[in-house]
């Protein structure tokens, strides 16, 4: 069993940068689970399990019955392109001066990575309960999807998400819901106009009142955001003909307390405002099948949540943290995670805490602090410590 007292340090970045070298772009997650099946057995999980989906599963019991804390990483990745403006191999795991590069080292193979040295450097002798590490799947598409097969299969009386929060004990998060909106037109030959109704202008009508809704505001997570990522004619390409559709996307952000009935209700408002009462609002669907089989075909509501401050959770995290001689902000995710299932949907208590940025999400020449990487993997340590000692 590893030591308590020390996680080591090289045997650490040399796991991350292993992780970093395996791509594991959505879909193809299958290489990085088995490389994180076997650093699993070396570490000496308790057992180790693939579920229906790909993810890995690995499991640390205390030596008495206790809660259940899930500490989740996803091990998919977003593509690389443009890959010629990489300066360093997106796939070479690279460390320079105190940085490894490469896709997936920052989100979030470094947390990965930390999260199984941090839990598999524990003393069980010490833990009251179980510790489960979820390698999750598919999170860049459908958040909390894969993490809700992980939680129905090892419950859970809390759960950590660890998505990068600069080391800060995150509380809440934005949810994410995909919108689509279409209106409807009379067709006609485009010769002729004025014989039809061109379902294009009422778009614009309906994308004016939309665009001119004001945002809500959360004193905690702040404002809502609503951001128009596609509009198409239906037909199309319309060769000659007044378009009887047209189509737009929106992503919306949403804030802890939002419902998708409200926010459905609130664009039909806006549709009856630019004359365009039969304008149609649904959420869009998700229809994706993971590596291993697994089909998730269900809206795009992906909810927003928050824990109270004085959680036993959220202040357990914080003593935890202080503990080990960090100074962790209270702070929010600004982006949608896994916690959308975990908080958002299933009301387990749920924080976020993990190393590096979210602004070196998804960019060219992504890179994890090693020092950041090192401080997560003590910090998950001491949380599960703190929350589960005898």
């Amino acid at each position: 069993m590893a030591n308590d007292s020390s996680i080591p340090i090289d045997a650490l970045v040399s796991f991350t940068a292993d992780l970093v070298r395996i791509p594991s772009v959505l879909g193809n997650e299958g290489p990085v689970a088995q490389r994180v099946r076997q650093e699993m057995r070396a570490l000496e999980f308790d057992s180790i399990e693939t579920d229906e989906a790909g993810s890995v599963v690995g499991v640390i019991r205390g030596a008495a019955d206790g809660p259940t804390i899930v500490l989740d990483a996803h091990m998919d990745t977003v593509d690389i392109h443009p890959r010629e403006a990489w300066t360093h191999d997106p796939f070479g795991g690279e460390v320079v001066d105190g940085r490894l590069y490469g896709r997936g080292s920052s989100d979030m193979k470094g947390a990965l990575a930390a999260i199984v040295h941090g839990v598999g450097a524990l003393d069980r002798s010490r833990l009251t309960g179980t510790v489960i590490a979820s390698a999750s799947v598919g999170e860049e598409l459908v958040e909390g999807a894969a993490l809700r097969q992980v939680m129905n299969r090892t419950g859970a009386d809390y759960v950590v998400i660890g998505e990068a929060s600069e080391l800060n004990v995150v509380r809440a998060g934005r949810g994410r819901a995909e919108l689509v909106v279409t209106t409807k037109g009379r067709p006609s030959h485009a010769s002729t106009p004025d014989h039809g109704v061109n379902a294009v202008h009422k778009m614009r009508a309906v994308i004016e009142q939309i665009e001119s809704l004001p945002m809500p505001e959360h004193v905690f997570v702040g404002p809502g955001v609503m951001c128009l990522t596609d509009i198409i004619s239906v037909p199309h390409p319309a060769h000659s003909v007044v378009p009887s559709g047209c189509r737009a996307t929106y992503e919306r952000r949403l804030l802890p307390g939002e419902t998708s009935e409200q926010l459905i209700d609130e664009l039909r408002a806006a549709a009856a405002r630019a004359g365009a009462d039969d304008t149609d609002f649904r959420l869009a669907s998700t229809d994706y099948t993971s590596y291993a089989g697994t089909r998730w075909d269900q809206p795009k509501w992906f909810a927003p949540w928050e824990l109270p401050e004085e959680h036993e959770l959220v202040q357990g995290a914080l003593a935890a943290l202080r503990g080990i001689g960090l100074e962790p902000e209270q702070s929010s995710y600004q982006f949608c995670t896994n916690g959308a299932y975990s908080a958002g949907e299933a009301g387990v208590p749920t924080i976020g805490f993990g190393p590096s940025t979210a602004d070196l999400a998804h960019v060219v020449d992504e890179y994890i602090e090693i020092d950041q990487l090192t401080q997560a993997a003590a910090g998950y340590r001491a949380i599960v410590a703190g929350m589960l000692a005898t």
